[in-house]
């Protein structure tokens, strides 16, 4: 079997403790990987979220459609014993391992798949 140096252009897995699963696949296969990232992320109305945190009492739950909103939820201290009390709705099985890894919530609607489903 050829062995490949291969190029891989992507954005890294949304945890850095965690492997890519393309890499992981192209080195299994013998193949030499290189990742390189060719997107920043950067969080954006973090001041917009801690206030909409703020007046979680007002909302009767929280609807997670991605994990980097799970991750600017959870870059926001403080919140979480607040979100406790709430129903937790996930977009998404990737979506509802964050809300559990990082926010230690449970959540229901991952089987759902899209938000469309979801509604």
């Amino acid at each position: 079997m050829t062995i490949y140096d291969i190029a891989l252009f992507k954005a890294p897995p949304d945890d850095s403790n965690e492997n890519d699963k393309y890499a992981t696949f192209l080195r299994d296969k013998g193949h030499n990987v290189e990742l390189i990232p060719v997107i920043q992320f950067n969080f954006i109305n973090q001041q917009d979220l801690h206030s909409g945190l703020s007046k979680v009492d007002e909302y009767d739950g929280i609807v997670f459609t991605s994990v980097r909103s799970v991750q600017a939820v959870h870059g926001i201290q403080n919140n979480q014993q607040y979100l406790a009390k709430k129903k937790i709705y996930v977009v998404g099985e990737t979506t509802e391992a964050a809300v559990r890894n990082k926010l230690n919530l449970e959540s229901e609607g991952s089987h759902c798949g899209s938000a469309e489903s979801l509604a």
